[in-house]
């Protein structure tokens, strides 16, 4: 939305009661001016391109189409998994301190820490019925590298991630690099993506066009 120019404001959330507050218990979900409830990025982003144009993607060619495809599934169907699940989740000192935000947010109880617990188990029950979470970490890790190469590689020296203009996928590597490399701990992939200066220096540059249109 920051990239398209779209105005929106954020609504806290609570990850305890994904299940019942959305349809498909994850974020991101939006509720539309309408009324209408969208869940999934890429859903989202087809909704907002139906409803207010589509001022990214409208010249992309079949084959940028595709390669934007291709990609997208990566960073959904499997970075996701080896660079945000694994550490965040399954590693015990990430999950500490991820786990922290919402106990500082929440009165500590042990009736919210109990929940908090259930909904990790839930979280690495998907992990491992998905298969990662079936590998050892060092397999995870390397896998992720390899998707990181993948970015990189596709990424080279131009100025978005498809080259010279701003596309739909530029927000999806956007959010999945920030969230790496922005995280308050520190695991293999982060330090990895570090030693990739296109990649630094790509999210460094895209996120001065990020915010300009948020209403929070």
């Amino acid at each position: 939305m920051d990239l398209a120019g779209i105005s929106y404001r954020l609504a806290p959330t609570n990850p305890l009661t994904l299940l019942a507050d959305t349809p498909h218990g994850k974020l991101p979900v939006i509720e539309d001016a309408d009324g209408t409830i969208v869940s999934d990025s890429t859903a989202i982003i087809r909704h907002l391109e139906a409803t207010r144009g589509e001022p990214l993607d409208q010249d992309a060619d079949d084959r940028e189409q595709a390669q934007m495809m291709a990609f997208n599934r990566l960073l959904d169907e499997h970075f996701y998994w080896t660079a945000v699940i694994q550490p965040r989740w399954r590693e015990q000192l990430d999950w500490d301190t991820y786990a922290s935000v919402f106990r500082r947010s929440q009165t500590a109880t042990a009736g919210f820490c109990q929940e908090l617990a259930t909904f990790r188990r839930r979280i690495l029950a998907e992990f491992e019925g998905q298969g990662m979470g079936r590998l050892s970490v060092e397999d995870v890790y390397t896998r992720a590298r390899q998707d990181v190469d993948a970015l990189a590689g596709q990424l080279g020296a131009r100025r978005y991630f498809m080259g010279d203009k701003l596309r739909s996928i530029d927000a999806a590597v956007l959010a999945f690099l920030k969230h790496t490399l922005e995280v308050p701990y520190e695991y293999d992939t982060k330090k990895y993506i570090a030693t990739k200066s296109e990649l630094v220096a790509y999210v460094a540059r895209l996120s001065i066009q990020v915010g300009v249109h948020r209403n929070d």
